[in-house]
């Protein structure tokens, strides 16, 4: 019989083992569907559309999604709880991506085949990332590896033993204890945590400011037809919110490599990019009235933009109080 301890050793090395696969057979499922969208619109005649910009897109949508899955299943495979988050939003931008050929399909409207053939088979492969999503957030082997807790029902009683009979407790010693954070109490499954340190912070800040970059001007994008002019042929918040975005990612760049060297002026910097943040908006107060005063717009278009860029700040400043808030140990000088 192996000590509890032992005993969550050997399911998180186990864990391991089968989430990895899992990844790699993901990662590998991702790249046939690519390699299948290719095949069929090259070798299929109904499929088949004369159209440079059409394979131009193909072509950077599948290279830029092979390389961001990519990049996620090698961060998923760390273990690391909150890299799940940066899956989800790989998630939502596959799903935006859509906008790309719905749009080119405006101006195409002779090839409505390929383009609704291409549209179902993006909707069916974010269908199925969804899926792989439930999987890293209700299995239990992602449980143990990822959260370090066992859900156990009344029927597995027995299930930690079955799992752990027969097992070479010494050959996952030695690879694997320094991985995993073994729970002072025998008595419990459970593993608890310790408060996120400022460098652990600084990768989910990271992802809020380059995400918050990506994401929200292609959603303004996408949405276009909120944000038009009155005769159609202006929209200001596409630029616009990108420049917020640019402005907000460089400022905040600062404090993410503070938090990430664990420095004890961290919070002062943060505080003082969210005055730089509330002073961004005070500058930018006169262009946008000056866009609601030349009468282009509906009043419709500035209360979207503005609830648009209040989600935007409001999520940065959520975490940036979290962070203020919390009690952290500082080095004493920076990493070499």
């Amino acid at each position: 019989m192996y000590s509890k301890q032992e005993e969550n050793l050997i399911l998180y090395q186990k864990a391991k083992h089968k989430i990895t696969i899992h990844l790699i057979l993901y990662f590998i499922l991702l790249c046939i569907y690519f390699l299948a969208m290719a095949y069929l619109f090259s070798s299929m005649e109904f499929l088949k559309v004369d159209n440079s910009a059409f394979k131009s897109m193909l072509i950077k949508l599948g290279t830029g999604q092979i390389l961001l899955y990519g990049i996620t299943f090698i961060l998923l495979s760390a273990g690391k709880k909150w890299f799940k988050i940066l899956y989800w939003i790989d998630v939502v931008i596959s799903l935006l991506l859509i906008y790309f050929p719905v749009k080119m399909l405006m101006t195409n409207l002779s090839m409505l085949l390929p383009f609704f053939v291409l549209i179902a088979c993006m909707l069916i492969k974010t269908i199925v990332l969804c899926q792989i999503g439930g999987y890293l957030k209700h299995n239990r082997w992602c449980k143990i590896y990822y959260d370090h807790t066992i859900e156990l029902d009344d029927e597995d009683d027995d299930w930690v033993e079955k799992q752990t009979k027969n097992v070479d407790y010494e050959k996952i010693k030695d690879k694997y204890e320094k991985e995993f954070e073994e729970s002072d109490q025998e008595d419990e499954y459970v593993t608890e945590k310790a408060p996120m340190t400022l460098p652990q912070l600084s990768i989910r800040l990271g992802i809020i400011i380059y995400g918050e970059l990506m994401l929200f001007p292609i959603l303004i994008q996408i949405l276009s037809n909120l944000f038009e002019s009155l005769d159609m042929q202006k929209v200001f918040a596409t630029k616009d919110i990108f420049m917020l975005c640019i402005f907000t990612a460089f400022i905040w760049t600062i404090p993410l490599f503070y938090m990430y060297y664990n420095q004890k002026a961290t919070k002062k910097i943060i505080a003082c990019c969210m005055l730089g943040e509330i002073i961004r908006i005070m500058l930018y107060l006169p262009k946008f009235m000056d866009y609601y005063q030349s009468n282009e717009y509906s009043i419709r278009v500035f209360i979207f933009f503005v609830i648009v860029d209040i989600i935007r700040v409001a999520i940065l400043f959520i975490f940036a109080i979290h962070v203020l808030k919390s009690e952290q140990e500082y080095a004493q000088n920076p990493r070499d």
